[in-house]
């Protein structure tokens, strides 16, 4: 059942944003994937992946926090968000809701080699332009070193913060 009310925001109280920013190849969507699998023990989740999504992927990601959108207890945005503006965008639309900001930190010789094993990848060139231009958030809720930390383990390490907040 997606909770909410169709005109007064927040639409969902108690509901939870999962906003995930890092460097393409840091392992945001296979985290993202594995901590939605997780807390669907625990109630509806909306995994919105830029991965999945054609531009404009903010606007999109953007409109759904929207005042008058439904969403599910849990909805996990699985992007980049290196530019500090689109994350404050993010905290000012979930007005109530909690907002969870994960930071994946990764070396960019081990992105780069994870970006050429995924299919489809993104160019090199666009993963340097990401690594450079990266606004890394001030204060996240959680920071990652996803370099030697498996996907399984980071998953469980946000799952168990999430469960912490409810």
């Amino acid at each position: 059942m997606l909770c909410g009310l169709a005109r007064e925001p927040p639409i969902c109280r108690g509901c939870m944003i999962i906003m995930f920013c890092g460097i393409p190849g840091s392992g945001k969507t296979t985290i993202a994937e594995l901590l939605a699998a997780r807390l669907g023990d625990l109630g509806r989740v909306q995994l919105l992946s830029s991965d999945k999504l054609k531009a404009p992927v903010y606007r999109k990601m953007l409109k759904t926090l929207g005042p008058d959108q439904k969403r599910a207890e849990f909805v996990i945005l699985d992007a980049t968000f290196y530019k500090k503006a689109w994350r404050e965008q993010v905290e000012a639309l979930a007005h109530d809701e909690k907002v969870i900001t994960v930071h994946l930190e990764c070396a960019l010789d081990i992105a780069l080699e994870r970006n050429r094993k995924r299919r489809p990848n993104i160019s090199e060139k666009a993963l340097h332009v990401v690594f450079h231009r990266m606004e890394p958030p001030d204060r996240p809720t959680l920071k990652i070193d996803t370099a030697n930390l498996p996907a399984s383990d980071a998953a469980a390490k946000i799952f168990d913060h999430v469960k912490e907040q409810r």
